[in-house]
């Protein structure tokens, strides 16, 4: 079978180790992964200038030193589109696989590009049929965000950053299981699979992990 060259496109810095070392191992032989970011070729200043300003939505990410980064959702929205074209462009990609589980209106209009948001989605309503959610997200300022984003007629959201040692895992469990939720999706590319396997460990419901579902869906495409 004739290689498929596929990107990742991280709206932090690449590479994302934190996330290949994960996911590579999952891609069928004939797909070669290349990486790219959305803040790779920007200064720490210009870097500071994307966080976002009062009333706009929050996103997180990581650097290239591991550190976590704030960006302003509108901002980064602006970047993405010329950021999807040279990659598909210059280094020739046949798709886009986002390391961002935020829903970005901006990809809609390339059908090259894959969501996570919108398999998660398509899983979460369509497949297991869901009515109350729960979600976990890397800051408490990203609570009322996540909950608009999935309309769901009950959600209920924690926060726990992918990227930081803070609230255990145990905490989130037993709030999740009062509160009788019927499936859980870490809302964030970041959270790595021992997340999953620690809270799966904790409540008996089907928790949804976006990088591995990201890199299923991107196998089942080519």
């Amino acid at each position: 079978m004739n290689s498929v060259k596929v990107g990742l496109l991280t709206i932090g810095q690449s590479p994302r180790e934190d996330i290949t070392t994960e996911i590579g191992p999952l891609f069928l032989p004939h797909i070669d992964i290349v990486e790219a970011g959305l803040l790779d070729n920007l200064s720490p200043a210009e870097i500071g200038q994307l966080q976002p300003e009062s009333g706009e939505t929050l996103l997180v990410s990581r650097l290239r030193d591991g550190s976590q980064v704030r960006l302003s959702e509108p901002k980064i929205s602006a970047l993405l589109p010329e950021v999807i074209h040279s990659m598909k462009k210059k280094i020739r990609v046949q798709a886009v696989g986002l390391l961002c589980t935020h829903d970005f209106p901006e990809t809609k209009s390339y059908p090259s590009v894959i969501s996570p948001y919108n398999y998660l989605n398509f899983l979460i309503t369509e497949m297991l049929q869901i009515q109350h959610l729960g979600a976990v997200v890397p800051l408490e300022n990203q609570i009322e965000m996540t909950t608009k984003k999935w309309r769901m007629r009950e959600i209920i959201v924690e926060a726990k950053s992918p990227y930081a040692e803070e609230k255990n895992w145990e905490e989130i469990a037993q709030r999740l299981t009062r509160e009788n939720v019927e499936a859980v999706v870490l809302d964030c590319i970041g959270y790595k699979m021992e997340d999953r396997r620690e809270l799966q460990r904790l409540i008996s419901l089907p928790v949804l992990l976006p990088r591995v579902i990201l890199a299923y869906a991107i196998n089942q495409l080519f």
